[in-house]
């Protein structure tokens, strides 16, 4: 074990939508003393906690916030219907969403505007994609995989967009399939271009590894699709939130470690399993 080389994906780590969210988040910490979020601001429960800690309440409903309060908008997005309440009862809003999330909200309205049937390609249960069939006035469809699509009535001209966190071989598949049932199909990908080099480099780091870490939260949907592509390759993957969730064992005969994170993992969090994967080494070798 003491010969363990620990590579790590340099793309992983906080995104931009992220890095945005979090700058807006502690920035109104400060403002504002009744400071709510509705739902979590990322999918990171260590930074929610940190930012619960200096202040902010997460709520489940904007019903929640009090009148002439402040609340942030999730990164995911949220619906119309959540800037039509804060109107009416004089909430301050402080829009978090991602810009590449808004982009594909945009999308969705526009192509229901025009006469589409809209597919949104993503996680039925997931905020960003319910956010973006509310955008569509709920006249989208939420399709988790391109399987789902056989069991469809599709209309002649169909449109699709993506949760930004979906990956490119899902988007393919689904194209490929509903492609030969209808006459006009409109596409943007929606794809969030750090999470297709997120999942790129993750990858190819998983190729050569004997085992690979992937750090973030549980509930993130980015970095379970992060350990999924790294499982896929035949990688012995784990998944972790923290150090401390590491197992001495998991490193028994491996010689290459590889380590990637989800896009709302800070870098200490990174900066912890790999000295916590050094430490084990030490302790291994009676160092």
């Amino acid at each position: 074990m003491s010969n363990i080389e620990i590579a790590t994906v340099e793309e992983a780590g906080f995104c931009f939508g992220v890095r945005r969210a979090l700058q807006l988040a502690e920035q109104a910490t400060v403002e504002f003393p009744e400071l709510c979020c509705l739902g979590q601001l990322i999918h990171n429960r260590q930074v929610v906690e940190s930012l619960e800690q200096r202040g902010m309440r997460v709520v489940d409903d904007i019903s929640e916030v009090q009148s002439g309060a402040a609340a942030l908008v999730r990164a995911h997005g949220a619906g119309p219907s959540v800037y039509e309440q804060a109107r009416d009862r004089d909430v301050h809003l402080i829009d978090a969403t991602c810009p590449f999330v808004r982009r594909v909200q945009e999308a969705a309205a526009q192509f229901v505007s025009e006469g589409y049937q809209v597919l949104v390609l993503g996680e039925r249960d997931h905020p960003e994609a319910r956010a973006i069939v509310e955008h569509a006035g709920g006249r989208a469809l939420i399709v988790e995989s391109a399987d789902e699509a056989d069991s469809i009535d599709l209309a002649n001209h169909v449109a699709v967009v993506c949760q930004t966190t979906q990956r490119m071989e899902n988007l393919r598949e689904l194209v490929i399939r509903i492609l030969p049932r209808i006459g006009d199909l409109r596409l943007v990908n929606t794809i969030c271009d750090a999470t297709s080099k997120r999942q790129e480099a993750s990858l190819e780091v998983a190729r050569d590894a004997d085992l690979m870490i992937v750090i973030g939260g549980y509930n993130s949907a980015n970095t379970n699709r992060l350990a999924q592509i790294c499982r896929a390759e035949g990688t012995t993957t784990y998944h972790i939130e923290t150090a401390e969730e590491l197992r001495k064992e998991w490193l028994d005969g491996v010689c290459r470690v590889g380590l990637t994170a989800g896009a709302s993992t800070p870098t200490e969090a990174m900066d912890g399993v790999r000295e916590r994967i050094e430490q084990l080494c030490d302790e291994d070798s009676g160092g």
